[in-house]
C-alpha cells in the first residue's frame, strides 16, 4: 500500500510538468482549423490570415478546412469528436454556439462542451435601411415601423441566424411589428434592401456597409453599448434612446472536449499576438471586423453569456429547425 501510495504521490507530481512538456513540444504535425461554413464566408478569410501566422510562428502547417451545412453544425460536430490533442480544432461564432443548439434538438455535440481557445473578432451590427426608407436617422425607421404595424419586412441571413435573432429584438425594445424575410446569404441581404424588398435589417457590417458610401443602403446606427471604432460617424442604438439593446457577435477557435489548458493557453497567447499585428489589423479592418485578443477566461465569459441571452430569446421565440 505504501508503495501505491508513493506511485501515485509521484505521478500527480509529475502530471502537471507532463502538460507543460506537451505544451511546448506543440505542435509536432500539422494542425487542422475546421470552419464550419462555405469558403464565401468572411468567417473563412479572417481564419485563412491567422491560420498563416501560426504556421510561420510555429512551425507546422495550419490546414483551413471547410465543412459547411445545417447552420455551421455539421463542422462543428466533426470538430467536437476529434481527439483532444490540439491537432484539431473549430472556428465558430456566436450564432453557431449560442443558437443552433436550441434550433436542432439531437445535436451530435453540445456546445457548452467545446474548450474556448481564443476569440478573435469581436463587432457589433449595424441598423440598416433600404430604398424604402425615407428618412434619415433611426428615430425616423422606428417611427415609420410603428406607424404602420406589420406592414413592413425586414431581412436576415436566414431563419435562427444572429441577424434574425437581432432584428426581432429590435421590434421588441421599439414595441413595433415587422414580417421577417429570411434569405440564404448576406448578399442577398443587401440587395433586398437596395431594390426595397425589406425596409431594415440588423446586418452584418461586412454585408452592408460597402453600399452605405453610394448611399444605396443607409447606415443608421450600431448596436454595440458606444460607437464603433471602425464607423465613428454612426450612432450607436443607445444615443436613439433604444436601450437594452445589444447585437455583437464573436468569432473564435475551440478545441474539442478536454484539449489541455496547456495547449489552449499556447495557442490563445500566439493568436493574441498575431491578432495585434499591423498587417492583421489592416486586413481585418478592410473587411469590416476588429481583432480582439483577449484571455481565455474572458473569452469563455463571453461565450457562456451569449449562449445564455440568445438561446433564451430563441426559445421565447419557438424556434426550431427540425
Amino acid at each position: 500500500m505504501r508503495k501505491f501510495l508513493l506511485a501515485a504521490a509521484l505521478f500527480a507530481g509529475a502530471a502537471p510538468f507532463a502538460g507543460l512538456a506537451q505544451a511546448e513540444q506543440y505542435p509536432s504535425r500539422p494542425v487542422t482549423i475546421t470552419v464550419p461554413f462555405g469558403a464565401g464566408a468572411s468567417i473563412g478569410s479572417i481564419t485563412r490570415i491567422v491560420a498563416d501566422k501560426l504556421s510561420a510562428r510555429l512551425g507546422q502547417p495550419f490546414v483551413v478546412e471547410y465543412k459547411p451545412g445545417a447552420g455551421g453544425t455539421i463542422g462543428s460536430a466533426h470538430a467536437a469528436s476529434q481527439k483532444p490533442d490540439g491537432y484539431s480544432l473549430l472556428v465558430s461564432a456566436t450564432g453557431t454556439m449560442s443558437i443552433a443548439p436550441v434550433l436542432y434538438k439531437n445535436l451530435a455535440y453540445k456546445s457548452e462542451t467545446l474548450t474556448p481557445v481564443a476569440q478573435m473578432m469581436q463587432v457589433p451590427f449595424v441598423i440598416a435601411a433600404g430604398s424604402g426608407f425615407k428618412g434619415g436617422t433611426l428615430a425616423d425607421l422606428v417611427e415609420q415601423i410603428k406607424g404602420e404595424p406589420g406592414k413592413y419586412n425586414f431581412a436576415s441571413t436566414g431563419n435562427g441566424t444572429l441577424v434574425h435573432l437581432g432584428g426581432q429584438l429590435f421590434l421588441n425594445r421599439i414595441g413595433g411589428q415587422a414580417e421577417h424575410i429570411p434569405y440564404a446569404a448576406g448578399s442577398e441581404v443587401a440587395v433586398a434592401l437596395i431594390a426595397g424588398d425589406v425596409l431594415f435589417s440588423v446586418a452584418n457590417i461586412s454585408t452592408v456597409s460597402p453600399h452605405f458610401a453610394t448611399g444605396r443602403i443607409k447606415g443608421l446606427a450600431t448596436t454595440g453599448p458606444e460607437r464603433f471604432e471602425l464607423l465613428p460617424e454612426l450612432p450607436a442604438a443607445s444615443e436613439s434612446g433604444i436601450s437594452e439593446f445589444a447585437v455583437r457577435h464573436y468569432v473564435g477557435i475551440f478545441g474539442p472536449p478536454g484539449l489541455p489548458a496547456g495547449i489552449a493557453e499556447k495557442l490563445n497567447k500566439e493568436i493574441n499576438e498575431i491578432l495585434r499585428e499591423p498587417d492583421v489589423q489592416t486586413a481585418f479592418r478592410a473587411q469590416g471586423d476588429l481583432p480582439t485578443p483577449i484571455s481565455r477566461d474572458a473569452f469563455a465569459k463571453t461565450v457562456a453569456a451569449d449562449a445564455e441571452n440568445w438561446g433564451n430569446l430563441a426559445r421565447e421565440m419557438n424556434l426550431s429547425a427540425n
